[in-house]
């Protein structure tokens, strides 16, 4: 699904990310690991196209996307649901689901997904009409996530889910995870939980100062005492 090979980019000119590579098998959850600052979040921006690469290349279903346009990535089925969600808090949170579907022109698929939200998230169908802004933490994350299904990806790049959710909501956020790889798509994540992370994915990469430093099985990188140690606190 995904090939990421040797990528490069900076800030200012400041190296960020150095000759990172990644491989996505069709429907894996792959999660990519690590502290603070050490490049997870610019690793996505890179694959999604909205930071320039200084070097290396990017491959989707086996086709060369370096140079392609971050909104004609999302057309090929490489969607990244931000950090921080990003949602329009004005907007009502169907009007962000729908302008989620903007790409897409199978109307069947999008009222399918729609539905697909609102029945796996409850609370979206009851505050459909409600704006985003006054919505939980928790529950923008939810929205944010099927905002992302409503292009149809083949990949789902999510970046820190469960970024300021209530511990309750956390689980649940895992759960929806899983459910969307049942739905046939592969999921890229970069998620601050390491456990939780690593619990739910086949395979992990572990990313320190801009480089991958360590890959593996989920469970193999879960049992390695470096992983538990540096990010487990074990």
């Amino acid at each position: 699904m995904l090939q990421v090979r040797n990528i490069q980019s900076s800030y200012r000119r400041v190296p960020a990310i150095r000759d990172v590579s990644l491989t996505l098998n069709r429907g894996e959850i792959v999660a990519l690991v690590g502290g603070n600052g050490n490049g997870k979040s610019t690793t996505l921006r890179a694959v999604a196209g909205l930071n320039a690469l200084d070097g290396g290349s990017v491959l989707l279903k086996g086709q060369d996307i370096s140079s392609v346009s971050a909104h004609e990535r999302v057309k090929r089925g490489l969607v990244l649901v931000p950090e921080g969600r990003r949602l329009f808090p004005r907007l009502t949170v169907e009007q962000n689901l729908m302008l989620g579907g903007f790409t897409t022109s199978d109307a069947a698929k999008r009222e399918e997904t729609l539905q697909f939200a609102y029945d796996t998230f409850t609370v979206l169908g009851e505050r459909r009409k409600q704006q985003a802004g006054t919505l939980s933490g928790g529950e923008q994350q939810m929205l944010a996530m099927c905002r992302g299904l409503m292009s149809q990806p083949d990949l789902l790049m999510l970046d820190e889910p469960s970024w300021g959710v209530a511990p309750k909501l956390v689980t649940r956020i895992f759960e929806t995870i899983q459910l969307i790889r049942r739905r046939g798509i592969t999921v890229l994540l970069v998620e601050q939980n390491v456990h939780r992370a690593l619990e739910i994915a086949d395979r992990g990469y572990v990313i320190q100062t801009g480089r991958v430093v360590m890959e593996g099985s989920g469970q193999d990188l879960l049992g390695n005492d470096e992983v538990r140690q540096a990010y487990l606190g074990m």
